[in-house]
C-alpha cells in the first residue's frame, strides 16, 4: 500500500501520544485512528511504546476510519520481523537482506488480538517492530505492504514473493486472481489441499497496483488467520505479510518503533536485541533511541500476547 497520497492524513489527524511532547494523554482504543506525534524527532518512552503496542494489538478493526481504502495495517496490529545476527556480523538488521533486494519484498508478521500465533518465524527469539503508518512520527517514510498470507507463505519459493509457486500456479497465485475473495474460500482451499499447504495457498494482494481498495482483502487475511489460530498445529506457525524492499541505510527515517525479544527462560534473545538497539542508536544522526521490549506470545489461542518494558534490559539508556 503506497501511502504518499492518503498518508498525508497524518498531518490532519495529529494528536499526542507522548507526554513529553504536549502533555499526558490516554490512548482511546475506540477512536478511529491511533494517535500520533507531530514532533518529527519525538522519542516515546518505553512505557509509552508498551501503551501503543497494547492499543494496536487490541484494535480489531476491519479497516481504518471506516474506509476500505485504508486497510487495517495502517492503524492497527503490530508489524514485526525476526532478526538473526551472529557475533561479529557487521550488517544492520534493519537493512533488507540480499535475498530481499533480489526478490523485491521483505517478510514480516502481523500480530493482533484476532491474528494470533504462538511462535515467531524459524523459532527466532528477537527482532524489531514498526510503527503503523497512521501512528508514526511525521518524519518517517511510509513502507508499502504488498500482500498478506494467513500463514507463512514460504515466499522464498515464489516469484515474485507475492506471486505463485511454479508447481501450483492456479491456487498459489494472488487470491484475487485465484477466485478467492473471502476467508472461508481461502480456508476451503487450505483444507482440501492434499499436501504442500503453504505453497498451495494464495496471498491476498493489498498493493496499490491493484487499483482497488485493500481494506477488504487484508481483513479477509486476518479472518483466515483467526480460523487457523484455533487449530493447535497451525497456531504455532506465524502469518506473513510482505513489504516492498526499501533502500539501505534508512535508519533515520525508517519507522522502527522497538527492538524486542521473547521473554522467558534464559531470555536468550535479549543480548541480540540489546546489540541491535545500540547499533541503531550509534547509526542514527541525530541519535534515535528506541526501546528493547519484552514480548510474551500467547501460549494458547485463548491467551493474549503481552508486552513489557524493563529498564534493566536497555543497553542504551534513554
Amino acid at each position: 500500500m503506497n501511502s504518499k497520497g492518503a498518508m498525508n492524513l497524518k498531518n490532519i489527524v495529529l494528536s499526542i501520544l507522548t507526554a513529553t511532547v504536549l502533555g499526558c494523554t490516554q490512548v482511546d482504543t475506540d477512536s478511529p485512528l491511533p494517535v500520533v506525534s507531530n514532533n518529527p524527532h519525538a522519542e516515546l518512552t518505553g512505557p509509552q511504546v508498551v501503551e501503543l503496542l497494547n492499543t494496536l494489538y487490541n484494535r480489531q478493526f476491519p479497516n481504518c476510519d471506516k474506509n476500505d481504502n485504508r486497510p487495517a495495517f495502517l492503524c492497527s496490529g503490530i508489524v514485526l520481523r525476526v532478526t538473526d545476527k551472529n557475533p561479529g556480523d557487521t550488517h544492520h538488521v534493519w537493512n533488507p537482506s540480499p535475498t530481499s533486494i533480489n526478490s523485491g519484498g521483505v517478510s514480516f508478521s502481523y500480530l493482533r488480538a484476532d491474528s494470533k500465533f504462538g511462535r515467531l518465524a524459524w523459532g527466532k527469539g528477537n527482532g524489531f517492530m514498526l510503527y503503523p503508518i497512521f501512528g508514526a512520527p511525521v518524519d518517517k517514510v511510509d513502507l508499502d505492504v504488498l500482500c498478506a498470507f494467513p500463514i507463512d507463505g514460504w515466499t522464498w519459493n515464489r516469484k515474485p514473493p507475492c506471486g505463485p509457486y511454479a508447481s501450483f500456479p492456479a491456487t498459489s497465485q494472488r487470491c484475487q486472481s485465484a477466485g478467492v475473495a473471502t476467508a472461508e474460500q481461502w480456508k476451503k482451499v487450505w483444507d482440501t489441499s492434499p499436501n504442500s499447504h503453504n505453497l498451495r495457498q494464495c496471498g491476498f494482494d493489498v498493493s496499490e497496483a491493484t487499483g482497488k481498495p485493500a481494506g477488504v482483502p487484508f481483513y479477509q487475511s486476518i479472518r483466515a488467520r483467526g480460523m487457523l489460530s484455533q487449530i493447535p498445529a497451525h497456531f504455532t506457525e506465524q502469518n506473513e505479510i510482505v513489504i516492498k524492499t526499501w533502500p539501505q541505510n534508512l535508519q533515520n527515517t525508517l519507522p522502527l518503533m522497538a527492538f524486542f525479544f521473547i521473554a522467558g527462560g534464559t531470555n536468550a534473545g535479549l543480548a541480540e536485541a540489546q546489540g541491535n538497539q545500540k547499533d541503531f542508536y550509534d547509526s542514527t544522526n541525530p541519535k534515535i533511541w528506541v526501546p528493547v521490549i519484552r514480548l510474551f506470545p500467547p501460549a494458547t489461542p485463548a491467551n493474549e500476547a503481552t508486552f513489557q518494558y524493563v529498564d534493566a534490559d536497555q543497553l542504551v539508556k534513554p
